[in-house]
């Protein structure tokens, strides 16, 4: 599990990620070398060229479905991937 935020990171129920976590959450992904691209059919994962699942991606930064959903809205209005913060 990748660690990009203070606290415990065990609970019975996930934590939400605000507003002003995203860009932490993202410029972590982008140090790991995670690199989401968006695509006519929405946006697609990859590390070093390989094609990551959306569940993969949830499983390593202990992020739940509607996390991810959220995540992927924030990335397609704001395109953090393709240029520097």
């Amino acid at each position: 599990m990748k660690t990009w935020r203070s606290g415990s990171r065990r609970s019975l129920w996930a934590r939400p990620i605000y507003e002003h976590e995203w860009p932490k959450l993202i410029q972590a992904m982008k140090d790991d070398g995670l690199l989401a691209v968006i695509q006519s059919d929405g946006v697609r994962w990859y590390v070093g060229g390989y094609k990551l699942t959306d569940v993969s991606v949830c499983e390593a930064w202990n992020i739940n479905r509607k996390q991810m959903d959220r995540l992927k809205d924030y990335i397609l209005v704001n395109d953090p991937f393709m240029r520097d913060e």
